[in-house]
């Protein structure tokens, strides 16, 4: 063994799912709980399968390849069990999308994250440990037995430095261990701290223990004043930012308090001390710190860069712009992390592409053809052909939209395919997608209120991640939230990006946009939705609120229609097939703007969920498509809260729900793509002006 190889990162190492790395509460900058502390994911930079792909393409960049040429190259080397076997996704539109929605010029490839074994008795990586992902404790602070907290890298300098010890690599130091009996070399784990300040802008810290102590006994000011401390620029109790004295220790008061009033900061140095009461009501300016964005050093050793373990995080460029204080949190809160992901139906250019963009594509392919074969004058045609196409195309006027009018459109392209297109076309490329249209088994009563009906025999999912924020989702309603990219890149700079795929199954309902039209007119219709509308115009919103209520009214009873439809099959399932409705997922289609007109839901499961496939299709028969809706709309007339609920002027989240609550419903909350809003069976099976009241009279 090389004095190098000597120390290797060989047990510093968690599994954790891919699936839990791009999720709605984790990715680049989240905080993971791990058998040896909290860590902070670190920024896609840092992640070695990545860095892997770019090894490949400069390889190919360097060996003169077109880039036709450097494609395959790219795609075929990462399947190579040397490099990984890495996989790249073929979904083009998301590709795409992705690259148009985060401005990402450059980007070429969306890389699926690779199944990275552990050894389970030594916890080594088995194979291709510079693949992996790498990661930083957050907090950064430890505590041995006596209270007594420092900085991860103080306890590593003091561990490094010991002969006793006699490890000046780091070796041995993980998890991060403390010496009690300098003479004899004992040792015991350290403790981590478990208090961190989080910014609506995206920004995370450790708690300022010593300047916190400074500040709080310098100052007779109480925690109910409105003024935020700038507490990162106060003076510590002991030493200064370049060198610290301070010997910071928590302990439990023996008095009958609970939580932090029930514990005492001190300093051993100085001989401050305080109490923690009213610690979590603390206003402080935030330093912009980008604690998941430093430089992690080579996967393969334990203890990664000396700016990993720094005692001083990196900080944005010209500090945090937000103007509202940090709020201190627990690192098992749930407001720390909330990403948005793009989640895509992966469909082949046919389906989703117009007739110029389509011609483009194939003339490109034909100019690239020529020019391998050397057939000049061809080439030079198809490129002339090209740039004619590329003119009118400029001419045309793009319109600038808005990133929730983005997701529109990429939806409707899905739902134009699959309520319009033939089940030639779709099936196109069955291992990634086949549908089967099953609207004729519908029996005369339902037929009418459906355009089509498709059985998912097979669809690949994919989904990426576009950005994270903290305190609030991005997309909820704080106009002050900020959202974070996972990268810390210059945009033009990205060029690979992480997604995961998973195969699933579902049901596509469309329903028929004249039948939905007709309801509108009617007078049962016309009553029902001006009994929705005065509910939600009677609502009160308020900063908070007020983005989720206006898109409710935007909407308006489409999608309250639409989305209690979509609940009540999924609430059905549970009965006639056993799946539990954190097994399903919806997918709402409402668009009320004549260029995106749409009106439909699909309801499906991935790989990982509990039940096996076929369960959802299996309800696709006649016999049993009529059943699941009819015995859907059936039981949602009966509700345990009733007539509470059924007479309810606003309940849930803001009041938008009406005759719809956890007990007939409401589903898991990750089942559901609007927080469990914008429900009311009322409007669906209301015996005299319900949408469905002529099922309900059979």
């Amino acid at each position: 063994m090389t004095k190098k190889d000597q120390y290797l990162n060989q047990t510093a190492n968690e599994s954790i799912s891919k699936f839990k790395l791009l999720t709605a509460y984790g990715g680049a900058g989240s905080i993971v709980h791990t058998r040896y502390g909290s860590i902070i994911v670190s920024c896609i930079e840092e992640w070695g399968f990545l860095k892997r792909i770019q090894e490949i393409r400069k390889e190919g960049i360097n060996q003169g390849k077109t880039d036709k040429e450097l494609n395959e190259y790219v795609i075929s080397q990462a399947k190579e069990g040397r490099n990984g076997n890495i996989q790249i996704s073929n979904d083009e539109r998301l590709l795409r999308s992705l690259s148009d929605r985060k401005e990402l010029p450059n980007l070429n490839y969306l890389v699926l994250i690779p199944d990275i074994e552990l050894k389970n008795y030594n916890n080594k990586v088995k194979e291709n440990v510079d693949l992996t992902i790498p990661s930083t404790f957050m907090p950064k602070l430890f505590r041995n037995k006596k209270k007594e907290y420092k900085p991860y890298s103080k306890w590593y300098d003091e561990w490094t430095s010991n002969k006793k010890i006699d490890d000046r690599h780091g070796n041995n130091f993980f998890p991060p261990k403390f010496i009690f009996n300098d003479e004899k070399g004992w040792y015991g784990d350290l403790i981590q701290d478990n208090i961190v300040l989080i910014c609506e802008h995206g920004h995370i810290s450790d708690f300022p223990w010593s300047k916190y102590l400074a500040w709080k006994t310098n100052t007779s000011r109480s925690f109910n004043n409105k003024e935020t401390i700038d507490l990162f620029n106060h003076p510590r109790c002991c030493g200064n930012d370049n060198s610290p004295t301070s010997e910071i220790k928590i302990t439990s008061s023996t008095a009958n308090a609970s939580g932090f009033d029930g514990k005492w900061l001190s300093c051993s140095k100085c001989g401050k001390q305080t109490s923690l009461q009213g610690l979590m009501s603390l206003k402080i300016k935030c330093p912009g710190h980008l604690p998941w964005e430093v430089y992690t050093g080579e996967n393969k050793y334990y203890s990664g860069s000396k700016q990993a373990r720094s005692k001083s995080p990196k900080i944005e460029r010209g500090g945090c712009k937000n103007k509202d204080p940090m709020k201190a949190a627990l690192t098992t809160g749930n407001n720390l992390y909330f990403s948005r992901v793009l989640s895509s139906i992966y469909m082949p250019d046919e389906l989703t592409l117009d007739d110029r963009t389509l011609k483009l594509k194939q003339l490109e392919l034909e100019k690239e053809k020529a020019i391998k074969e050397s057939r000049l004058e061809d080439a030079i045609l198809f490129r002339d052909k090209l740039k004619a196409l590329e003119i009118d195309k400029a001419d045309e006027l793009e319109l600038q939209l808005e990133d929730s009018e983005k997701e529109v459109h990429y939806r409707y392209q899905e739902f134009n395919a699959f309520s319009t297109k033939s089940e030639e076309d779709i099936n196109f490329s069955k291992d990634h997608l086949k549908v089967r249209n099953v609207t004729s088994n519908l029996n005369l009563k339902l037929s009418p209120y459906f355009k089509r009906i498709l059985r998912i025999d097979n669809m690949k999912i994919t989904s990426a991640q576009l950005d994270f924020s903290r305190v609030m989702p991005a997309d909820a309603d704080s106009t002050n939230t900020v959202s974070k990219n996972i990268f810390r890149s210059q945009k033009a700079d990205v060029e690979v990006y992480p997604v995961v795929e998973s195969f699933g199954e579902g049901i596509f309902f469309a329903f028929d946009e004249d039948y939905l039209e007709d309801f509108l007119v009617s007078d049962s219709g016309r009553l029902m939705i001006e009994e929705l509308n005065e509910k939600l115009e009677g609502i009160n919103s308020d900063s908070f609120s007020r983005i989720s209520i206006e898109f409710g009214r935007t909407h308006n009873w489409q999608l309250y229609l639409i989305h209690s439809f979509s609940h009540l099959i999924m609430k059905e399932l549970e009965f006639r097939c056993g799946y539990p409705t954190a097994s399903l997922s919806e997918r709402i289609y409402v668009s009320n703007n004549k260029d995106t007109l749409m009106y439909g839901v699909m309801i499906y499961t991935a790989e990982g969920a509990e039940g096996s496939m076929g369960g959802l299709i299996a309800q696709t028969t006649k016999r049993n498509l009529n059943a699941l809706v009819e015995n859907a709309l059936s039981r949602a007339t009966i509700c345990q809260s009733d007539p509470l609920c059924w007479e309810s002027e606003g309940q849930g989240l803001f009041d938008l729900n009406f005759s719809s609550c956890f007990s007939c419903s409401l589903v898991s909350e990750t089942s559901c793509e609007h927080r469990n809003m914008y429900l009311d069976r009322r409007i669906l099976v209301d015996e005299t002006n319900g949408f469905f009241k002529e099922v309900m009279h059979r």
